[in-house]
């Protein structure tokens, strides 16, 4: 009787352990590996929002530190800015909108023949110029409420008198008028040969 039970506790020991060594099965494995895939992928995602947040801490510690030196180029920042202008005075009434970038840039565009031409003269008389397929500006270009312009500020400078020139130009322009501050509205154009 005693040898029967020992046989019998055998068997069974021996069916539970093939269950015992039995690994994860593939669909486990898959899972497991999405999961980290998607451990490391936030984990870029965070590294890149904490870079951009030292970043945007650096840009507003400069434009508090400059306050006169501000360069809006982004449509929502210049749009985030009227709206807080707007609700610290009180936002009723017949208050005017701050300065549309859709707007400025479209009067910025409106004078590209003048700039053409400055650079189409500026080809006549500077060698150097004519070897290049075109030319990338940066126009800075200050504008007070009334919608006039203040001052024009143009990087790089390729041609001094294409430079003064541009300016020339842009100083003539008329933006829409806006409440506040006068504005920076940077603007990239790019002038190329007439063919």
């Amino acid at each position: 009787m005693r040898r029967a039970w020992v046989a019998g506790s055998l068997v069974l020991g021996v069916s539970v352990l093939p269950g015992c060594k039995k690994g994860p099965d593939d669909e486990t494995l898959r899972r497991l590996n999405e999961a980290s895939d998607k451990v490391v992928a936030c984990k870029r995602e965070n590294d890149d929002l904490k870079k951009e947040i030292a970043s945007l801490k650096r840009q507003l510690a400069q434009a508090m530190a400059n306050p006169g030196k501000i360069n809006l180029t982004d449509p929502e920042v210049i749009n985030l800015i009227a709206d807080i202008r707007a609700s610290r005075g009180g936002g009723g009434g017949g208050e005017k909108p701050s300065l549309d970038p859709a707007e400025a840039s479209k009067v910025v565009f409106q004078g590209a023949r003048a700039m053409q031409t400055c650079y189409e003269r500026a080809l006549k008389k500077n060698q150097a110029l004519q070897y290049q397929a075109g030319v990338g500006l940066t126009l800075d270009i200050t504008v007070k409420a009334a919608g006039t312009v203040d001052a024009v500020e143009i990087q790089p400078t390729v041609d001094r008198d294409m430079t003064a020139c541009i300016k020339t130009a842009a100083m003539r322009w008329k933006f829409p008028t806006f409440q506040g501050e006068p504005v920076v509205v940077s603007q990239k154009v790019t002038l190329t040969p007439k063919t």
